[in-house]
């Protein structure tokens, strides 16, 4: 899962998204985000988040989450939108992925060697995420209570762990060519 190689040490440990950015609109109940870079001024958008979303029971937790990958889903596609790019651009972001299910590793695999548009890397982030949250969302009765995003069929908690990695792959892309758009440089590839 995503949050494996992300460091996180417990299913209920709390983060910032975003790098310890602060959200232009606090008025949210997602913690998914877009901002302005810092640095750059480009539109970027937040770090999916690792940990649990608050909630007083296993399936409210669940829920949350699953709204949170559709407005992570939905602002990245926009943004890719907005980015406008027609040349199409290898997704340097998928070079070393590897997911633990064997039908989307041949998805990864099949990304590593195509050039997208920017519009054509939104649509196929909005398809992934899609699937993840889909995913997700009709599993809540497998639910493990003690681990609400995890559920107890490990062949599809693989599957969802896999759209997890490859979405949140997919939109580091879109936001290394938002920075490169406001730019005019290239980005060396991000593996955070």
């Amino acid at each position: 899962m995503a949050s494996d190689t992300k460091n996180r040490q417990t299913w209920d440990e709390q983060e910032d998204s975003a790098r310890n950015i602060t959200r232009p609109n606090q008025l949210k109940l997602s913690r998914v985000f877009r901002f302005d870079d810092p640095q750059t001024g480009a539109p970027q958008i937040s770090d999916f988040p690792d940990s649990n979303p608050t909630g007083d029971t296993p399936l409210e937790i669940r829920m949350k989450h699953f709204t949170e990958i559709e407005n992570f889903t939905f602002l990245a596609h926009v943004l890719g939108h907005e980015l406008g790019g027609t040349t199409p651009r290898p997704i340097r972001t998928v070079t070393d992925l590897q997911v633990p299910d064997e039908e989307f590793q041949s998805f990864v695999n099949q990304a590593k060697t195509v050039n997208v548009t920017d519009e054509e890397l939104a649509d196929s982030v909005l398809d992934v995420g899609i699937n993840w949250e889909h995913f997700v969302a009709s599993t809540d009765n497998e639910l493990l209570p003690d681990h609400p995003l995890k559920i107890s069929d490990v062949l599809m908690q693989e599957k969802i762990d896999s759209l997890d990695v490859i979405t949140e792959a997919l939109v580091r892309e879109i936001n290394l060519r938002s920075i490169e758009k406001q730019t005019g440089t290239k980005t060396r590839k991000s593996h955070e």
